[in-house]
């Protein structure tokens, strides 16, 4: 006990003159005091954010007001209006709002129209299935809600975050009853907080609180409190920048997003300096006063430690765990001999512990049934279990022989995927296609992660290969199927209008001319009644097949229902063109068409046709005017071709 007194002794002067020099709790108290700043300025920041993203609320709910309260918009979803959607939701009105989205329903929340675009490629896009789904959650919140009262907040939107505005359709004074509800969407995309980013000058991050990015500790943090007042979080990131988070909340109250800002940390860093400085000159001091403590330690203590320090040694170079150390005597040195080889059974334990692990995390390495790999950042394969094996077609000698960049279909695919792991250390499913030895392709979701394994300076990537070949192909199927008429293959009314607009934005920019042919069978009906359904089915399958064989390649052909069909004629130079073609379409249809049992019909067909820009310039007058042409060719005989002329007794052949 002797050794243990005079070491406390020793050491508690030595603490009294340190505490003595650093004024008790001053230097521990003067770095609070600069962290404290730090957050003030942090949580300032944090407000000037959440400020930032108020004010976009409020002007998005001030758009949605001006738009609900339109007597168009009144028309539009009472069904007064229909050319209401043709004639404001454009390009433009999108662009100049900067709207992701559009939605318009009924009184009863019926969807009367919706409409997505893209701002970043500045085109049309059709909503997903998620988006529509969002879109129908918050339709409901808002129809719980009064009669005259409206919503704007931060709303999960698929797959991404977005602000939306939902506003009750009134009529222009704003009196009930609720005629409808419009919603209006911006997504939050990178370019969306690069502006927000922009006009408060900070560093700004949002999002999801399922993001597998975020800290668990530091939602657990941002968890719970008032709605109205939500907590803050500030986490210095590095010696340089200091992040602040705060929980942005959806519409019903509950966590949906964490926003973030970083800041330089200034305040704290000129502190940390002035302490740093202040600690130089102790140490020095403690230095000069440590000098003659270890005079005295070296005596008393530090030559047994010296004896026991070469045992140790020894035992780590020789990795002999079964060594034990000098532990005679009744002092701390003693004891401390004495845990040592405490620890030194531990360790054999561990170790027994560990090599049990391994087998065990091999064994689920090699019975896994999803392909798992390991390689080198070169692609060079380290491991790879069996179900990769099987998934390739390799034996288990020749995957870790080649390369990783040989099993791609696309040699810069690989490059992309380094390119992508490389940002975040990480990817999840991301989607590439493989192929086989046999030189099948795979269609496959990697999730991989780069790491330097313990004790290694070589990083590695370590991933789960998904096949989903079948997924996607079963999805592709569908995505047709949703565009397609499934007895005759051929475009759906709702595609044609899509591809219709297209045509037309291309004939514009080429000065070219699109022909429009808007085609009835003459007297199908009786074929139904006297053959059966069946019979006209077979009918309407041979007709699809005879336009596609007399049509050019690039020339569209839509079933618009029944026994009515459309075909676009791009780049035509004349509308003498249209009506050769036309002329082409009646002999092909004039051949009889076989019925089994029943032998065979005869059929014919009539016309109409209408040309852009001569006739009409947008796709409703087309349309219109083509149809208007082919009710001339049926009331005056059938079998023939009309081509719409504008005169006062309506179209008649050109």
């Amino acid at each position: 006990m002797r050794l243990r007194a005079q070491v406390i002794l020793s050491i508690g002067v030595m603490v009294a003159v340190v505490v003595g020099l650093l004024l008790g709790v001053a230097l521990p108290h003067l770095k609070r005091t600069f962290l404290g700043i730090e957050r003030t300025e942090v949580r300032k920041d944090i407000g000037r954010a959440r400020s930032a993203m108020a004010t976009e609320l409020t002007a998005l709910e001030a758009t949605a007001h001006d738009w609900a309260s339109w007597d168009d918009t009144v028309g539009f979803v009472t069904g007064a209006d229909p050319g209401f959607a043709e004639q404001n939701l454009f390009a433009e009105t999108f662009t100049n709002l900067r709207l992701n989205g559009m939605a318009f329903f009924d009184s009863a929340g019926g969807l009367v129209d919706a409409r997505g675009f893209n701002l970043e490629l500045n085109e049309a896009a059709p909503m997903s299935e998620a988006q529509m789904v969002a879109l129908n959650s918050i339709v409901a919140l808002g129809r719980s809600a009064d009669d005259t009262s409206s919503l704007a907040g931060l709303v999960a939107f698929g797959d991404e975050l977005a602000l939306v505005a939902v506003h009750p359709i009134l009529n222009s004074l704003h009196e009930p009853p609720v005629r409808g509800i419009l919603v209006i969407v911006r997504t939050l995309t990178a370019t969306e907080m690069g502006r927000l980013a922009a006009q408060v000058s900070l560093a700004l991050q949002f999002r999801s609180m399922d993001d597998p990015r975020n800290d668990p500790g530091l939602l657990t943090q941002l968890s719970g409190g008032d709605p109205n007042e939500p907590p803050s979080v500030v986490v210095p990131l590095n010696a340089e920048t200091v992040a602040g988070y705060t929980v942005w909340r959806d519409l019903l109250g509950a966590p949906l997003a964490v926003l973030g800002v970083e800041i330089p940390r200034d305040a704290y860093r000129v502190g940390v300096l002035a302490l740093r400085n202040l600690m130089i000159v102790l140490l020095s001091m403690l230095a000069f006063l440590g000098g003659g403590f270890l005079v005295f330690l070296d005596s008393r203590v530090l030559a047994r430690t010296a004896r026991l320090t070469r045992n140790v040694a020894r035992i780590a170079r020789e990795q002999d765990t079964s060594r034990r150390v000098p532990s005679g005597g009744k002092d701390e040195l003693a004891r401390l001999g004495t845990s040592i080889n405490g620890m030194l059974a531990s360790i054999e334990e561990s170790r027994a512990a560990l090599a049990q692990s391994e087998r065990q995390y091999h064994n689920l390495f090699e019975s896994s049934r999803d392909p798992i790999y390991i390689t080198s950042e070169d692609g060079r394969f380290i491991d790879a279990n069996q179900a990769l094996v099987d998934l390739f077609g390799y034996t288990k000698e020749e995957i870790l022989a080649i390369s990783a960049s040989a099993l791609y279909v696309r040699p810069e695919d690989r490059e992309a995927f380094r390119v992508a792991i490389q940002e975040k250390g990480f990817v999840a499913s991301y989607p590439v296609t493989l192929k086989r030895k046999d030189g099948a392709h795979v269609r496959c979701l990697l999730t991989s992660i780069l790491e330097a394994p313990s004790g290694g300076t070589e990083r590695v990537y370590q991933g789960i290969i998904r096949d989903v070949t079948e997924l996607l192909r079963n999805q592709e199927k569908l995505s047709f199927l949703a565009t397609h008429d499934p007895l005759t293959g051929l475009l759906t009314r709702g595609a044609l209008d899509d591809v219709l607009r297209l045509e037309i934005a291309r004939a514009m920019r080429n000065l070219e001319r699109l022909a429009v042919f808007y085609l009835d069978l003459d007297r199908f009906k009786e074929v139904n009644d006297t053959h059966g359904h069946a019979a006209g089915d077979r009918v309407l399958q041979e007709v699809s097949i005879r336009l596609r064989d007399v049509l050019r390649a690039s020339d569209t052909i839509a079933r618009l229902g029944g026994d009515e069909f459309v075909v676009l004629l791009p780049g035509i130079d004349n509308p003498k063109d249209a009506e050769i073609a036309a002329e082409k379409v009646l002999r092909a249809l004039r051949d009889s068409f076989d019925i089994e049992n029943d032998g065979s019909l005869g059929l014919s067909a009539s016309i109409g046709i209408a040309v852009y820009p001569d006739d009409a310039d947008n796709s409703t007058h087309l349309l219109q005017n083509a149809d208007a042409a082919m009710y001339v060719a049926k009331t005056e005989g059938r079998d023939a071709w009309r081509r719409y002329v504008r005169r006062p007794h309506g179209p008649s052949r050109s």
